[in-house]
């Protein structure tokens, strides 16, 4: 049967051998291509022959078994410089590899070859980045005598260089009908993205795409179809950015559907520089070929279970060589900033000691274990009244613009809604804020290792007219989503996807339900963008408010028709109406953490109040000399607007940082101790040398109890 998956890795069909194909040198020979088999599944992979040794360095290899000879030919393409060339041999017990046949110039990056279902024999495929841009596809017309090469056609070339290309060919019939051959489908790697192209296999067919699937990763990926959870199951697998790999799934039953995931492993493989994948017989067994750090790693899984089967080439380095997400030491930080963010760490403004804390019926004490990032021991105790200087988290903060988000029909009006002399207007499309962990601070910079992360959707406080801002304050009263940027930077570098929709649109009066669907169009959204899975793990999700959003948080909480698991709700200064406040009541047995603020006369009772008829798990925060807008990194309002603050700007918005840190990290991510914080019985790190007032009600067992 020919190969219809592309890569380095396969299963000979006559014989049930393993065979890969790697450039050299992973044994003893400088130059060419070196081929690997595995006779028995319990059996040591040996080196069975090397070719192509006298063309100099080769580059990358692809291979394949065609359905020429009995059993069928072993096929290759090796990329030597900017040349293709191709090789066969028999699958003998002492193959004897062809001379090269090359082809084409002009190629770069890994290529990616299979037979197709086109023609009477079946022709060869070929996908390889091109040295001047885009992807060139060849093929090999296999019914005629001289077995020549045609190509290349040129596609996806204004998108840039490609670095690396994964193919496959759909089963006969999809989609064109029973007896016509499957469409071929290309994954293409361009810097740290995953795009998907596509094309009929008939002659002249056009290429379509791109299509986005996910970002966040690194060198070659690879594509196959599975029968594990049901016939037509696609399976994408890649290196990550940093360490590991990552492994997508989608249903192949129909166009349109979306890659599922990840599953992030292997990640104390370290850095891995490509995947080729399998499913073998009889046993139905994913089986991967992973190079990594100089070495190639034979993996297999048994139902979601993975396991390291062999190593070809280089030893293994010792587990305290092998670098993880958590002892990788953090790259330098680019210049390119986010828009309006504030750092965590304010300098010294302030030496007014708060009064004493008052702890309302603290739980009882549980021993915790805090996760390896909050395991170091607290910090000397600073001076009576510096700064806080709150801990970052171990990532870098990463960010994106939505300028396209869509919006359902519960979100829009129907037509112009009149408000106080205004007249408001739903967008054709809305805009979003996007921060998420990275591996370097800036727009669109490299996912961090580790994902997906839990993700915070948040709804911001109202639109405020221009001559409400005090001379000097931060600009930026007409992008309301960017108000929390410094909040939304922060929990990012703990670890969390956050994203802020804009509510600027809509009236200041509106009522919290029509908020709460764009709230809700927003996490829809990043669910179904292409670095959405990759980013976000929707199985664990929190809400944050701040004044009037706060009521639109509680409302996507609270709904019940709400396609997301809302596991926690931060309100941040919560405003509006106590009398026509949500039933939070209902909220329980999920966590509520209400922040409040001393010198904030917009938030005055409502706080109090929202916090007094949930039910615990509860918690309560109230910061000494903090007002309404001083959270925000893009408002600055004139009083009577705002109340003045006692903090500085920078103080109040580190302290309510960590405590919201400490909140969603203790209820995402199980991290018990930092709910110690949030229950009065422990400092905040960082807060040492101030008192914080802080309530809680937790029930026996609960998290944090």
């Amino acid at each position: 049967m020919p190969t219809t998956t592309s890569g380095f890795f396969l299963q000979c069909a006559s014989r049930g051998t393993l065979e890969l194909v790697l450039p050299a040198p992973f044994g003893d020979t400088p130059f060419g291509v070196e081929h690997h088999r595995r006779e028995e599944a319990s059996g040591p992979w040996r080196h069975v022959a090397t070719f192509a040794s006298g063309l100099g360095p080769v580059e990358a290899v692809s291979l394949i078994q065609s359905n020429f000879g009995d059993p069928g030919h072993l096929e290759a393409v090796a990329r030597i410089g900017d040349r293709l060339a191709a090789f066969w041999c028999a699958p003998s017990s002492e193959p004897s590899w062809s001379e090269p046949r090359f082809f084409a110039e002009g190629a770069a990056g890994d290529p990616a070859l299979i037979q197709g279902g086109f023609g009477g024999k079946g022709n060869f495929e070929l996908v390889v980045p091109h040295a001047r841009g885009g992807i060139a596809h060849y093929h090999r017309d296999n019914d005629t005598a001289e077995l020549g090469w045609r190509g290349p056609v040129i596609f996806g070339e204004g998108l840039g260089r490609f670095e690396a290309v994964a193919m496959i060919q759909r089963v006969a019939g999809a989609p064109h009908g029973p007896d016509a051959p499957g469409d071929l489908e290309v994954v293409a790697r361009i810097g740290d993205r995953l795009v998907m192209f596509r094309r009929s296999p008939g002659s002249g067919a056009a290429w379509h795409g791109p299509e986005e699937v996910v970002s966040g990763v690194r060198g070659a990926p690879a594509l196959v179809r599975s029968t594990i959870g049901g016939p037509g199951t696609l399976e994408l697998f890649s290196p990550l950015a940093r360490v590991g790999l990552a492994r997508w799934s989608r249903d192949d039953g129909a166009r349109g559907a979306r890659f599922r995931g990840p599953t992030v492993f292997a990640t104390d493989l370290g850095r891995c520089e490509a995947v080729s994948v399998i499913e073998s017989w009889p046993l139905g067994r994913i089986e991967l070929a992973v190079r990594a750090e100089g070495r190639l790693v034979h993996a297999t899984r048994d139902g979601a279970l993975w396991s390291q089967r062999a190593i070809v080439g280089n030893a293994s380095p010792s587990p305290a060589d092998v670098p993880s997400p958590a002892t990788l030491p953090p790259p330098a930080t680019t210049t390119n900033r986010p828009p309006a963010a504030t750092t965590s760490r304010p300098p010294a403004a302030t030496t007014n000691r708060p009064p004493a804390a008052t702890t309302s019926r603290p739980p009882a004490a549980t021993a915790s274990r805090p996760p390896p990032s909050m395991s170091s021991p607290p910090p000397a105790p600073l001076p009576t009244g510096a700064s806080p200087r709150l801990r970052a988290g171990p990532h870098r903060a990463g960010f994106r613009r939505i300028g396209a988000l869509s919006l359902s029909a519960d979100a829009c009006y129907p037509d112009t809604w009149p408000f106080q002399g205004a007249i408001y207007r739903c967008p054709a499309r809305s805009a979003a804020l996007l921060y998420y962990p990275a591996s370097a601070d800036g727009e669109e910079a490299p996912l961090s290792s580790g994902g997906p992360f839990p993700v915070i959707a948040i709804a911001h406080e109202r639109r405020l007219a221009t001559s409400a801002a005090t001379v000097g304050s931060p600009a930026g009263l007409a992008q309301d989503y960017r108000q929390l940027a410094g909040v939304m930077a922060h929990l990012a570098r703990w670890g969390f996807v956050v994203v802020a929709p804009d509510l600027s649109w809509l009236t200041p009066d509106d009522a919290p339900l029509r908020r709460a669907a764009v709230l809700r169009d927003a996490l829809t959204h990043l669910r179904a963008g292409s670095r959405g899975p990759l980013l976000a793990d929707f199985a664990r999700v929190g809400l944050l408010g701040h004044g009037l959003g706060a009521q639109a948080a509680l409302a996507l909480a609270l709904d019940a028709a709400c396609p997301f698991d809302v596991r926690a709700l931060a309100l941040l200064a919560p405003a509006g109406a106590p009398e026509r406040a949500l039933p939070i009541d209902a909220l329980a047995p999920r966590p509520a953490l209400v922040v409040r603020g001393t010198a904030d006369p917009i938030a005055a009772a409502v706080p109090a109040a929202l916090y007094d008829r949930a039910r615990a798990p509860k918690h309560l925060v109230t910061l000494p000399g903090a007002n309404h807008f001083g959270y925000t990194t893009s408002l600055g309002l004139a009083e009577p607007l705002d109340g003045h603050a006692g903090l500085s700007r920078r103080e109040q918005q580190a302290i309510a940082m960590g405590y919201l840190a400490a909140f969603f990290n203790g209820y995402l991510r199980d991290a018990r101790g930092d709910l110690d914080a949030l229950s009065g019985k422990a400092s905040l790190e960082g807060l040492e040398a101030r008192e914080i007032p802080v309530s809680a009600e937790v029930p026996d067992g609960a998290a944090g109890s």
